[in-house]
């Protein structure tokens, strides 16, 4: 009797133990025992890091985890032309709804240094669904090791360039710091009151400019310089011949013309 009793409360205890493993396994994302998911295939040209278990989130909340990573030999189709990366992932069917044609699907890190994941963005209402097991193409991430390396190369020039030009370089420094001592210098010796009062002239000029242009753009203004721009305009048709004659006729010598 005392032998069963001792057994009753190890299996009990394994089986507990059997069902918190299996609780915490569907926290964590790791099982999905109360529902069937929905699984879709994401191709890239650059997976970003991105690992089998990584989680997937639909705007920011997890929803399912990459289950699988696959290299291709040649694409699927030409809509996935050009990747050479599939990612096999699995989502909560609740959220079906929001994974539609016209979803990006991007690979995001948390934080600065932290996990990858694969992000979903939903799509709108207008675009069809996505059904289980469709094929989608992702957005690749940027390749961050690229960027560094070309970083890089820049300030590997930028260094030859100031190493070969240092002289050049000192000469300049040395110019333009002693450029701003004597500018320094002038600035001490000025006379506060006269520049102050050059200041002011300036405003008052400023100000009187600006009276000038408002008086040019009345209607007292414009007239006269219509006025004007008549009086040249007839000035040009007068005949120069006729012109010469009446001058002759009246006693006055036109060479000029």
């Amino acid at each position: 009797m005392e032998q069963q009793r001792k057994e009753f409360w190890v299996g009990t205890l394994v089986l507990f133990s059997i069902g918190l493993l299996v609780f915490f396994a569907w926290l964590l994302g790791l099982v999905q025992p109360l529902g069937k998911q929905l699984h879709l295939s994401v191709f890239y040209q650059f997976a970003g890091g991105v690992e089998v278990g990584a989680p997937v989130r639909v705007s920011g909340v997890k929803v399912g985890k990459v289950e699988k990573i696959e290299f291709l030999a040649t694409p699927a189709s030409d809509l996935l032309a050009g990747t050479s990366v599939k990612v096999r992932v699995g989502v909560d069917p609740e959220v079906k709804k929001l994974v539609r044609q016209n979803s990006k699907f991007y690979i995001n890190i948390a934080g600065i240094i932290g996990e990858r994941y694969l992000e979903i963005t939903p799509g709108s209402e207008d675009s069809p669904i996505l059904e289980d097991g469709a094929e989608v193409r992702g957005m690749d991430p940027p390749r961050v090791d690229q960027l560094l390396s070309q970083g890089y190369g820049v300030f590997g020039r930028v260094q030859e360039f100031l190493e070969r030009n240092e002289n050049t370089m000192q000469d300049l420094l040395t110019s333009v710091h002693s450029l701003m001592t004597d500018t320094n210098v002038i600035l001490k010796k000025l006379d506060k009151k006269k520049v102050s009062q050059l200041i002011e002239n300036l405003n008052t000029v400023s100000a009187n400019f600006a009276v000038l242009s408002q008086q040019l753009r009345s209607p007292k203004s414009s007239k006269f310089i219509d006025q004007l721009a008549d009086l040249v305009d007839r000035a040009h048709e007068i005949d120069k011949p006729a012109l010469q004659k009446f001058l002759q006729e009246e006693g006055v010598r036109a060479r000029i013309f």
